[in-house]
């Protein structure tokens, strides 16, 4: 995998990252993902045309792992993500995909290289979206596609378990800190209505689908996992669980329950700049 950094790279000499080898040669037979959660969404709802996809907030990169192996021959997925932890993790597992080091509101790459970009499950964290989604429509050329996913302000919305940790800590100051990467940027994990999501994407993008799913059980989970940090005191033990909270999550995204649903997502298609001004 090769890392990039924002902050040494010369001003408008940003680099082409589809164009970096890889470390490794991509695998083509499909991960489980490419099929499921809102990584097969991703995958099914990109065009096939759509070769050069950059996901913004890959985390590990096991997503844009998925989405690469389960597409058209030729696609190349870039991630991007500002985590140092997650970016050794995606460098030990997936050497084959290139990950910028970078926040979403500040994308070391020039402007209109991705046919699209993906941002799933990222834009609730961000302190400022509307400049990460200013980003994504400046780096996706016009008529390019965006697909982003965010919690729904559905009908179990006050689950979030996030936010309710959040709240209790507020009380208990010696229960430990939620990490770094799941963070809110201060703010409480938000949640989005579609016409939110839409107004937010207005100015740059044409919403063309939408799905709303899930009831969000697996935030039921997600607390009950939080909340051993604070007996046990050691963050890699509730890690060790998480697989559990993946396949819940897994098993509730397969519920359309439209506007009761807990996960959204939407796919919209860059305008042309003279009409997005």
């Amino acid at each position: 995998m090769t890392v990039l950094d924002p902050i040494t790279a010369e001003a408008g000499a940003r680099p082409d990252p589809f164009a970096l080898p890889a470390r490794e040669k991509a695998p083509r037979r499909p991960r489980l993902l490419s099929y499921v959660g809102r990584w097969g969404r991703a995958r099914r709802w990109l065009p096939q045309d759509a070769l050069r996809v950059l996901d913004i907030g890959c985390s590990f990169a096991y997503g844009s792992a998925a989405i690469q192996a389960g597409g058209p021959e030729g696609r190349v997925v870039v991630g991007v993500e500002r985590d140092p932890e997650h970016l050794a993790g995606a460098r030990e597992r997936f050497a084959w995909i290139t990950v910028l080091e970078a926040d979403a509101t500040a994308l070391p790459v020039r402007e209109g290289v991705a046919d699209a970009v993906t941002m799933l499950d990222i834009v609730e964290h961000i302190d400022r979206p509307e400049a990460a989604i200013n980003e994504a429509r400046r780096v996706i050329r016009t008529g390019g596609v965006l697909i982003v996913s965010v919690p729904h302000r559905g009908l179990l919305h006050r689950l979030d378990a996030l936010n309710l940790y959040e709240s209790l800590r507020r009380r208990r100051p010696h229960w430990p800190p939620l990490e770094e990467a799941t963070e809110s940027g201060g703010h409480e994990h938000r949640h989005f209505t579609v016409h939110e999501l839409e107004d937010l994407l207005g100015p740059h993008f044409t919403v063309e689908r939408v799905a709303r799913t899930g009831l969000g059980l697996q935030e039921l989970v997600h607390l009950g996992l939080l909340m051993l940090r604070v007996p046990l005191k050691a963050d890699r033990v509730t890690r060790s669980l998480l697989p559990v909270h993946l396949v819940v999550y897994l098993l509730d995204d397969l519920l359309p329950l439209g506007r009761f649903g807990y996960h959204l997502t939407v796919r919209a298609r860059a305008m042309p700049r003279d009409r997005a001004q």
